[in-house]
């Protein structure tokens, strides 16, 4: 990951924001080791058993992105282990009609940026496991999101079209260097 100078590494819980709208872009996305006081956000959720991950806030680096749809940001387990995961992060503050719409976006820049580490030689999908995750912190009712827009026939070609997985949540919990898995909720 060396191509991304600012990536910062992680061992506890990451916190997302994206100011964008808020501010009319004077700031955007933030990465912190703190929820936020002033803004709904996404968290990546550490384990019991600390995992350390580098997290790339794509704004930071305007260069990879240039003349590309691209998420917000993305995550990979630093971990020495089989399969390490990488987490694409894209982030949609809107109404609640308009999730369906917003997701198929999400996927499309996610895997737009995908296509480019790989293009690149940054990293190799097949070493991975890949997750995408589509969040809307505006909305915490309807999770997981993609539910309410995909089939799970459009999931599993995403799985074997791009080799990755869809989650649509605004929380992720670390289980290990090799899987993240949605958040146990209570019924």
């Amino acid at each position: 990951m060396r191509r991304f100078r600012r990536a910062r590494l992680y061992c506890d819980d990451c916190y997302v924001a994206d100011y964008s709208e808020a501010t009319r872009s004077h700031a955007g996305v933030v990465l912190a080791a703190e929820p936020f006081a002033d803004i709904e956000y996404f968290c990546l959720r550490g384990c019991r058993q600390p995992v350390t991950y580098v997290g790339v806030n794509l704004e930071e680096h305007r260069s990879f992105i240039r003349g590309i749809e691209n998420c917000e940001c993305f995550f990979a387990s630093a971990m020495p282990c089989r399969r390490p995961w990488l987490l694409m992060l894209e982030l949609k503050y809107c109404k609640p009609r308009n999730l369906g719409c917003n997701s198929s976006k999400a996927i499309r820049q996610m895997a737009s940026v995908l296509r480019k580490l790989e293009a690149e030689g940054i990293i190799d999908p097949r070493r991975y496991r890949i997750y995408f995750n589509y969040s809307s912190p505006a909305n915490t009712r309807r999770q997981p999101f993609t539910n309410f827009v995909h089939t799970q026939s459009e999931a599993l070609a995403l799985v074997e079209q791009a080799g990755a997985y869809l989650f649509g949540f605004n929380e992720l919990v670390i289980a290990s260097g090799e899987f993240i898995r949605a958040p146990k909720r209570r019924i």
